[in-house]
This record gives C-alpha cells, sequence and structure tokens, in this order.
C-alpha cells in the first residue's frame, strides 16, 4: 500500500471530527503562549539573565518550539508504540503492508492540531526581532530549513530509539514523557545551566542541538558557531541511529504482541 492513501485517509479522519480538531488546536495554541508570555514578562522586570538579553531568550524559545512543535506533528506515534503496536499487536497490520512499518507509524499518528506550536514557533523568532534583537546576514537564514530539520531529526531519533525499547522490555510503562521533559532545557542558552546538565543535554540525551544551538546560529554569538554548524550532522546521525533501533527492536516482535 502506498503511502498517499494512507496520509490521505489520515487526513480525512481527521477533518470527520472537526470540532475534536478545532478543540485540540485551540489548547494547542493556548499551552504554547505560555512560554513566550512568561519569557517576555520576566524580561520585563530584570535587564538580562546570565548576560543573555530578553530579545536572544525569546528566539532561542522560538526556535526550540518549532522543532518541538514539528515533532509532536510527525512523531506522535512513538507514545503509543509500546502499548498500543507492540503490547496491543497493533503493529501487525502495519507489518502485512508493503510500506516501511515505521513511516506507517508515523502517518498513522499525524497530530495536525499541534500545528499552532509551530507557527506559533515562528512568530515568536520574529518577534525577537522586533524587540530588538540584531539581524543576522541574510545568508544565514538559507540555512534556518536545515537547521530545523536537524533539530528534528535529533529529536525525532533520539525519541525512536527510547520508545524502540518497548520491543525488548515488554513494560505497559514509556519513557518517552520523561525523557521529553529534557527539551525545556534546551528552550533556554545552555550555558545558564551547570556543566553535567549541558554535557547531558549534549552528548547524553543531545536535546540540544535540537534547540539552543540552532538558534545560536542566528544570534551574535560566535562562540557557539561549532555546535551550530554540528546540527544537521548530529540529526542524520540521531536519526540514522534511533531508525537502526527500531528495525532492531522489529526483529524481536512476534505476532500477537510477544
Amino acid at each position: 500500500m502506498a503511502l498517499a492513501p494512507l496520509l490521505a485517509q489520515r487526513i480525512r479522519t481527521k477533518l470527520a471530527y472537526r470540532g475534536d480538531l478545532a478543540a485540540g488546536l485551540l489548547s494547542g495554541l493556548l499551552l504554547a503562549v505560555v512560554g513566550p508570555v512568561f519569557i517576555t514578562t520576566l524580561f520585563h522586570h530584570i535587564p538580562a539573565l546570565g548576560g543573555w538579553t530578553g530579545p536572544e531568550v525569546l528566539f532561542v524559545w522560538g526556535f526550540a518550539d518549532t522543532v518541538s512543535g514539528c515533532f509532536y506533528v510527525l512523531f506522535q506515534g512513538l507514545y503509543t508504540l509500546n502499548r498500543r503496536y507492540v503490547l496491543g499487536a497493533e503493529l501487525d497490520r502495519l507489518l502485512v503492508r508493503p510500506a516501511d512499518p515505521y513511516v506507517q507509524l508515523l502517518v498513522d499518528n499525524l497530530a495536525f492540531e499541534e500545528l499552532p506550536s509551530v507557527l506559533l514557533g515562528l512568530f515568536v523568532m520574529g518577534l525577537a526581532f522586533a524587540w530588538g534583537l540584531p539581524a543576522p546576514e541574510p545568508w544565514r537564514w538559507a540555512m534556518l530549513p536545515l537547521l530545523l530539520a536537524g533539530g528534528l531529526a535529533t529529536l525525532g531519533g533520539t525519541v525512536t530509539a527510547i520508545a524502540s525499547l518497548g520491543f525488548h522490555l515488554h513494560h505497559r510503562g514509556t519513557a518517552v514523557g520523561l525523557v521529553m521533559q529534557l527539551t525545556t532545557f534546551a528552550r533556554y542558552p545552555l550555558d545558564l545551566f551547570g556543566a553535567p546538565l549541558r554535557w547531558l543535554l549534549t552528548v547524553g540525551v543531545p536535546f540540544g542541538f535540537a534547540g539552543f544551538y540552532g538558534a545560536a546560529f542566528f544570534l551574535p554569538r560566535p562562540e557557539w558557531a561549532p555546535f551550530s554548524w554540528a546540527v544537521p550532522l548530529v540529526g542524520v546521525v540521531t536519526m540514522a541511529l534511533g531508525y537502526g533501533a527500531f528495525r532492531v527492536g522489529l526483529r524481536k516482535y512476534g505476532s500477537g504482541g510477544g
């Protein structure tokens, strides 16, 4: 089965419940607004935080929010991989189709109600410049899609690897939600935190490349340039490792959820 009909079916399913979709869009927007409102309120009372100005922190937040918003739109299926597809044996349905089971998993759970987070993230980045953030060289904007894609791949690949543990552990609990809490720290300049947390977000669970490091490319902070340039590479490597972990776990799966 081609993926195009699966995608069309997913869209039709969402549109069949327009009220639920509208409610999801509104709730997602309200939740996404909280962070930028907090930052702007905070920096109206203090001039800087650890040497970082309000517009800089706001831009980092907007960049990270755009990446995480795209993640929630595209990778929502990872939250239910263990409980629904492995233990609930719905993976059998994906395996009998000719398309890649991993891609089917993602398409089967596309969450269009998370799109407001993506749009708000882009808006917040623009708002940071309206607030006084110096505009970067025009050529840097050509790198924005690549850096966003690299951040998304880093986030998606890391969470895919973690979700794939469900193939081996056969436990209804999942660490995905817990690990995703670490993305909150990547919404701020990482040098605001201690060395152990910076190491964790750079090497251990590299969410720093899904937020701060990509955003730093557009800020007057040349000291972070090596990390910024590494974002696309880290994204490719992380996504490859995550997909590899999924394929290894798939070989452990037995029909009927075993």
